[in-house]
C-alpha cells in the first residue's frame, strides 16, 4: 500500500504539474493512495477508493495544488497515520501486506517532524523522503525510514532521476524489512536536572568544531532520562552575541529535544564573549519561565569552548555558586582553562581535550561530574510571592445614546465584562460601579452595590439600552462626582485608595466635559477615555493623561484595547502611589524611540495607503509625551529614530533627532524603495541600532 504525501504550498504551485507526472508514471504500476499538504493536509483519495487504475489515473489528473503559505510536515505525517493507514480506509497492514509512505517536498517543516515520523514507523509503515528546493535534509532523513531512503534533488524537474529508485525500494522491501526492532537504551538515573549547554559557535571553533560538539551532546543526552518531569535540556549558542537555540521548556519529549540538536548549525563570530553569554543564560534561560525548576531539580550549565572569551569572566564563577547553579567548563583547541576555573564549581569541573574530535574520551568524566555535583535542594523554599492584590474604586461611565445603538451598547458592555473578567481576582479588593448616558445619567449599580465578582459580571449583563439623541458627557461627568464618588455610594477616597473613572463613549459631547473633566482630576479622581471613532480630541480632553486614552475605529474593535488598558490599570491599582514630603533627586530624563517598519510591495504608500499619515501622527506623539519613567513633574528629552530593511537584506536608517518634523521629508523619500522586510535580521538590526545610541538614555 503506497501513499504520496505531496508538498502542496503556493510556492510550490509552478512545480506542481510534474510532481502530478511523476505520480501519473508510478501509479501504471502501483496501487496508490494520495494526499497533499501545507498549512493543514487535504485528503485527494483513499487507498481504497478507485478500483480501477483509470479511476486512479482520472483522480490524479483533477488533482491541484492546495495553496497555503505555510509546510506543516509534522502535522501531515500525523494526519496519514491517524486517517490513511487504517482498514477502513483501505490499508492492508494486519494481512500483512507492506505499507509505505512518499513524502515529496519542497521546504522545510513549521512544525517538529520527529514525533509523528516515529510513530508512523512504529506502525511499520516505511517512508521515503524526496527534497528540493529549500527543503532540509536533516529534516528529511529524520522523517524516512533510513538515510539511504532519502532523494534530494534541485527541482521537481529533477523527478524522473529519482522515480526508478523509488520504485525499486516500494517493489523489493517486504514487511519483514520494515520492522522497526525497539531501541533499548539503559538510562542513567541522574534525578531530576535542568542542563544547559552553552557552546561556543565563534570562526575559532568553525563549522567542524560545531558538528562535533553536536555530536557529542547527542550521545550524552541520549542516555538521559528527558522528559518534562525528570531531566530537561537547553541549548545555547554564542560569539559575539548569544542565541537560545531551545529552552527547558521548549520540547516535551525526547525525540523533539534531540531533534533540535541534530538541527544545530555554526553560527559564527569573530569574538567569543562567554561573559555576556553567561549573562545571557542568567537573565533569559535561568527563569521560571524559560523552564528552571529550582525547588525541584537541579541546576547544571555546561560550557564549550575553543578559545578564550573577549570578556572578563571572573566574576561570573561566584555568581553561579550563589545561584546553586552548577557549572562543568569543557576547553578544546584554544581555550584558555584559567578562565574556565573561574566559572567552573570546581577544579574537578574543568574538562580538556586537546582538540573537538577527542570528545567522546572525556564523555563517562563528564556523565560522572553531572552526577556527582547535584546541590540538595532543601524543601522549604517558599517559591515566588503571589502577584500583589489590586486595590481601587473604579465606575464606568458609558455613552447610552444614539451614537451606540442597541448592538453597540452590547458590544460595550461585553467590552467591560472582558475587561473585569481579565483584570479582577479573588485577592483583589476592588469596588465597581457602573452608569450610563446620553443627555442624563442612568445609574446601573454604585460602587457598594456588589461585593464579589460574579454579582458585578451578573449585573453588568442585565443593563438596559436606554438611547437618546444627543449626549452631555461634561454633565454625566459632574453626576458621577457627586453620586457615585462619595463615601455614601462606596467610595474609600479618604482612606487613599485610588479613585477611578473609565469613560467610554461614541460621540462628541453637546456641553462642556472637558471642565468636568478638570473639576473631577483636581478632586483626585484619574479618568481613562476610551472611544470609538474620529474623537481623539475629545479623548484627550478628558483622560488624564495619554496612557489612559485609547481609541479604536469600531465598536468590535474595543477588545483589541484590552491589553493597553490594562496595563496602565495594574500599575495604577497595586497600591503603587507618589510619595508626599520626600525630596527626589531631579536626574535629566532622556529617551530614545526606534520606529520600525515593513511593506510587502516596492510602493509602499501605494500598498498602505494611510501609512503615510499615521507615521506623522505616530512620531508626533512620541515626541510630545509626557513625563513618564522620571522624576515627577519633568518631561523628558526624546529623540525619535526610523528603521527599516530593504529587500537587500541592508538596514535604511534615518538618524535620530529631537524634532519629528525632520523625519517626515526622509521617511516619504522612501515611496518606491519597498519592499521592507520583517524577520530576525530586522530584529537584530533594531537591537544594533540602540546599542549605538548613549548609555545614559532608556531605549
Amino acid at each position: 500500500d503506497v501513499v504520496f504525501l505531496i508538498d502542496g504550498t503556493t510556492k510550490m504551485r509552478a512545480e506542481f504539474p510534474a510532481i502530478r507526472d511523476m505520480v501519473q508514471r508510478v501509479v501504471d504500476k502501483l496501487d496508490v493512495g494520495l494526499d497533499n499538504y501545507s498549512d493543514d493536509p487535504k485528503l485527494e483519495f483513499l487507498l481504497n477508493e478507485h478500483s480501477t487504475k483509470e479511476e486512479v489515473r482520472q483522480a490524479i489528473r483533477r488533482m491541484r495544488s492546495k495553496g497555503g503559505s505555510r509546510l506543516n510536515t509534522g502535522q501531515a505525517l500525523e494526519y496519514v497515520s491517524k486517517n490513511i493507514y487504517q482498514r477502513s480506509a483501505g490499508s492492508r497492514v494486519e494481512d500483512g501486506v507492506p505499507q509505505f509512505l512518499i513524502l515529496v517536498t519542497g521546504g522545510k517543516s513549521n512544525d517538529d517532524v520527529s514525533g509523528p515520523a516515529t510513530q508512523l514507523k512504529s506502525s511499520r509503515v516505511a517512508p521515503l523522503a524526496v527534497g528540493a528546493h529549500n527543503a532540509d535534509q536533516e529534516e528529511l532523513k529524520l522523517i524516512s525510514f533510513s538515510p539511504e531512503l532519502t532523494y534530494p534533488i534541485r527541482d521537481f524537474q529533477q523527478l524522473p532521476l529519482v522515480e526508478q529508485q523509488l520504485l525499486t525500494k516500494v517493489s523489493t522491501m517486504t514487511r519483514d524489512d520494515i520492522l522497526v526492532p525497539p531501541k533499548v537504551t539503559d538510562l542513567l538515573d541522574l534525578g531530576k536536572k535542568d542542563i544547559i549547554f552553552l557552546i561556543d559557535g565563534s570562526d575559532s571553533v568553525g563549522q567542524s568544531g560545531v558538528a562535533h560538539i553536536r555530536d557529542f551532546i547527542l550521545k550524552v543526552v541520549d542516555q538521559l532520562d528527558v522528559r518534562p518531569d525528570q531531566v530537561r535540556v537547553a541549548l545555547v549558542q554564542y560569539g559575539e552575541r548569544p542565541k537560545t537555540e531551545f529552552s527547558l521548556n521548549s520540547h516535551n519529549n525526547k525525540q523533539s529535544v534531540i531533534s533540535a540538536i541534530k538541527r544545530l548549525r555554526h553560527m559564527g563570530g569573530r569574538g567569543a564573549d562567554l561573559a555576556e553569554a553567561i549573562k545571557y543564560v542568567i537573565r533569559n534561560e535561568l527563569q521560571a519561565s524559560a523552564g528552571v525548576r529550582p525547588a525541584q531539580a537541579s541546576q547544571h550549565l555546561v560550557v564549550l569552548t575553543g578559545g578564550r572569551s573577549t570578556s572578563d569572566v571572573s566574576t561570573y564563577g561566584p555568581l553561579l555558586k550563589n545561584s546553586d547553579v552548577n557549572c562543568i567548563g569543557i576547553g578544546a583547541d584554544n581555550a584558555d582553562t584559567v578562565q574556565l576555573a573561574q566559572i567552573a564549581t570546581s577544579d574537578a569541573d574543568v574538562l580538556k581535550v586537546a582538540t573537538f574530535p577527542s570528545l567522546p574520551t572525556i564523555q563517562d568524566e563528564f556523565i560522572s561530574r553531572l552526577s556527582g555535583t547535584t546541590i540538595v535542594v532543601t524543601p522549604t523554599d517558599p517559591g515566588p510571592a503571589p502577584p500583589q492584590a489590586k486595590t481601587a474604586d473604579i465606575v464606568f461611565l458609558v455613552d447610552g445614546s444614539i451614537n451606540l445603538g442597541r448592538d453597540n451598547f452590547k458590544e460595550v458592555m461585553e467590552f467591560i465584562l472582558n475587561l473585569i473578567d481579565l483584570f479582577f481576582t479573588e485577592r483583589d479588593n476592588l469596588r465597581i460601579g457602573l452608569a450610563h448616558y446620553a443627555t442624563d445619567v442612568t445609574d446601573v449599580f454604585y460602587l457598594n452595590t456588589y461585593k464579589n465578582k460574579d454579582d458585578i459580571i451578573n449585573a453588568i449583563t442585565r443593563a438596559e439600552y436606554k438611547g437618546g439623541r444627543e449626549i452631555k458627557t461634561g454633565n454625566a461627568i459632574r453626576y458621577v462626582q457627586k453620586t457615585h464618588f462619595v463615601k455614601e455610594r462606596g467610595s474609600r477616597k479618604d482612606e487613599g485608595i485610588p479613585q477611578i473613572l473609565m469613560v467610554v463613549t461614541g460621540g462628541r459631547s453637546r456641553d462642556d466635559s472637558k471642565s468636568a473633566a478638570l473639576a473631577l482630576k483636581a478632586s483626585g479622581v484619574r479618568i481613562y477615555a476610551v472611544g470609538v471613532g474620529d474623537i481623539e480630541d475629545e479623548l484627550n480632553n478628558l483622560g488624564s493623561e495619554s496612557t489612559t486614552v485609547a481609541r479604536a475605529s469600531t465598536f468590535q474593535e474595543l477588545s483589541e484595547l484590552n491589553e493597553q488598558i490594562l496595563e496602565t490599570l495594574d500599575d495604577e491599582v497595586k497600591g503603587i502611589v507618589l510619595c508626599t514630603g520626600v525630596k527626589h533627586t531631579t536626574r535629566e530624563c532622556k529617551l530614545d524611540v526606534l520606529v520600525g517598519f515593513d511593506v510587502a510591495s516596492q510602493g509602499i504608500f501605494a500598498a498602505q495607503r494611510s501609512l503615510e499619515m499615521k507615521m506623522t501622527a505616530i512620531l508626533k506623539r512620541i515626541t510630545q509625551m509626557q513625563s513618564i519613567s522620571c522624576t515627577s513633574g519633568q518631561v523628558p528629552s526624546i529623540q525619535v529614530g526610523m528603521l527599516a530593511m530593504d529587500s537587500a537584506s541592508e538596514p535604511v536608517q534615518l538618524d535620530f533627532t529631537s524634532k519629528y518634523t525632520e523625519l517626515l521629508e526622509p521617511f516619504k523619500a522612501l515611496r518606491n524603495r519597498g519592499p521592507f522586510l520583517l524577520n530576525g535580521l530586522t530584529i537584530k538590526a533594531y537591537a544594533d541600532r540602540l546599542k549605538s545610541q548613549p548609555s545614559d538614555s532608556v531605549k
